[in-house]
């Protein structure tokens, strides 16, 4: 079996296959972005007696984190 020069990987030229520690990243920007926006939307839910901005704010998290996620994985 030849071995695989550098920078060459099953991901492609230039690209190292996603490792265990990028998934613990992705999964704690999931989290991290429902709990901080889940809490926006509780707190001022709480103010303005509107208790469906918590989980509007749980998905508007859910969704910049996974826009964030995007954009890092597709820059590096």
């Amino acid at each position: 079996m030849a071995a695989q020069e550098e920078g060459q990987g099953p991901a492609g030229p230039g690209r190292r296959p996603p490792s265990e520690s990028m998934g613990w990243a992705i999964l704690s920007y999931l989290i991290g972005g429902m709990l901080l926006y889940g809490g926006i939307g509780w707190a001022i839910g709480r103010w303005a007696h509107l208790p469906v901005l918590l989980p509007l704010g749980m998905l508007a998290g859910l969704g910049l984190a996974t826009a964030l996620i995007i954009f890092r994985v597709t820059r590096s």
